[in-house]
C-alpha cells in the first residue's frame, strides 16, 4: 500500500537560459524553459511529466537532480534520515551526501553506456565513486543488481556492444539502482526501444518499484506508456504545468484543452475514431517570447478575452485535480474513455 508522504516537492521552479547577442555577448532576452512550476511526488508513487518536445520536461528533471542549477524556486527532498532539504540552492559540495538518493535512467541506452567499459565497470562506477574500494565487495553488489534486472551475472565482463537495446537499458537501470536510491528520474527510458521491449522494461520498472519501494518521476511523450505506468500525470506546455490529476481521471475527463488534444492523438484500435483527432492550429508558443495571458490561448478553440489578458494559475477544480485554465469549470472536454464509448 503506497503512502501519501511527499518525497519530493517542487515549488515555483524556474530555469531560464540567457539569449546573448553582439560582440560583447550582451543578454538581450531569456528562454523560459521552465516557467514557475509546482508539484509534488508522494513516496512510492509514479508521477509522469508529459508534453510535446521542447516543453521543458527534461530541463525540469535535470533541475531536480541539479544537473542544471535552477534560476529560482525550491526543490524540497526528504532524505533517508527524514530531513527535508532544498537542493535547488545548495552548493555542489553540499549536494554530494544526497546524490546517491536521487538517480537517473537515461533515454538512449546506446549512448548512455561507455563502449570502452565492461558491464561490471559501468554498474560498479557509482559504488567506486561513493567510496566502495574493495573490488570483491563491488563484484558481489553488481551480481545482485544484474539478477535484480533479470540479467545473468556472467554478463558482467562483456562490453555494451554485445547487448540488445533492451538489455542495455536493463544495465542502465542496474547502474541507477547501485546506491539504493529512493527517487528515480526516468527520462524517456523506453522511447528508443521496440514496442515489445518497451513493455518488458516498463513491467520491470513496476516490479522493482514494488520490491524496493522506489519513487519515479517518469518523463515521457507517449501517453500509452504513461497510462500503463503512472499513478498521476502532470501535463506541460511551453514551460508551464497546465494540468495535474490521477491517471484514470485525466484520461477519462481532462479539464484543459491542451490535454484533450494530446489524448485525441493516442492511437485507438477502432478506425472510426480517427476523424475525432483534434488538430491544433498555429505554432507552439516561443518560450523566448511567450504570448500575454495564457500561453495556450493562440491555439485554443475555447479562448476568450480573459485568456488573452490574464495568466491562469494552477488551481484545484476537483479533489486532486489541478488545472491552469480560466474556463476549466465551464467547458466539457472529451477523454479517451469517452471517445471509445461513443463508437
Amino acid at each position: 500500500m503506497r503512502t501519501a508522504v511527499p518525497l519530493l516537492e517542487v515549488r515555483n521552479l524556474q530555469r531560464f537560459f540567457p539569449i546573448r547577442k553582439g560582440l560583447l555577448r550582451r543578454v538581450v532576452g531569456q528562454v523560459r524553459a521552465v516557467d514557475d512550476i509546482s508539484f509534488h511526488i508522494n513516496r512510492g508513487e509514479t508521477l509522469s511529466l508529459v508534453g510535446e518536445s521542447g516543453c521543458g520536461k527534461t530541463t525540469t528533471a535535470r533541475c531536480i537532480l541539479r544537473a542544471l542549477k535552477p534560476t529560482a524556486g525550491e526543490v524540497l527532498f526528504q532524505t533517508a534520515e527524514g530531513d527535508v532539504v532544498d537542493t535547488a540552492g545548495m552548493p555542489k559540495r553540499a549536494l554530494k551526501p544526497f546524490r546517491h538518493q536521487m538517480q537517473m535512467i537515461f533515454q538512449d541506452p546506446f549512448s548512455s553506456l561507455n563502449p570502452r567499459m565492461t558491464v561490471f565497470d559501468i554498474v560498479a562506477e557509482p559504488l567506486l565513486a561513493s567510496g566502495v574500494k574493495k573490488r570483491e565487495q563491488r563484484r558481489r553488489r553488481v551480481e545482485e543488481l544484474l539478477e535484480l534486472v533479470r540479467l545473468r551475472p556472467e554478463f558482467m565482463q562483456r562490453f555494451p556492444h554485445a547487448f540488445s537495446g533492451g538489455q542495455r537499458q536493463r544495465i542502465g537501470i542496474a547502474r541507477a539502482l547501485a546506491l539504493n536510491p529512493s527517487l528515480i528520474v526516468a527520462d524517456e527510458p523506453v522511447s528508443a526501444l521496440d514496442v515489445s521491449v518497451q513493455a518488458q522494461i516498463l513491467n520491470l520498472m513496476l516490479d522493482l518499484q514494488d520490491e524496493l519501494g522506489l519513487t519515479y518521476l517518469f518523463v515521457a511523450h507517449d501517453l500509452s506508456v504513461v497510462k500503463h505506468i503512472s499513478d498521476r500525470v502532470a501535463v506541460m506546455y511551453v514551460g508551464k504545468i497546465v494540468e495535474i490529476a490521477e491517471t484514470k481521471t485525466l484520461f477519462e475527463a481532462p479539464k484543459h484543452p491542451y490535454t484533450e488534444a494530446l489524448l485525441s492523438a493516442v492511437p485507438k484500435p477502432d478506425p472510426r475514431l480517427r476523424s475525432e483527432r483534434i488538430v491544433l492550429q498555429g505554432e507552439v508558443a516561443d518560450p523566448a517570447h511567450p504570448p500575454a495571458g495564457c500561453y495556450f490561448h493562440p491555439r485554443c478553440a475555447h479562448a476568450i478575452d480573459r485568456c488573452r489578458r490574464e495568466t491562469p494559475r494552477l488551481e484545484e477544480v476537483e479533489p486532486g485535480h489541478y488545472v491552469s485554465c480560466h474556463r476549466a469549470r465551464e467547458i466539457t472536454l472529451q477523454g479517451v474513455a469517452a471517445q471509445t464509448s461513443n463508437a
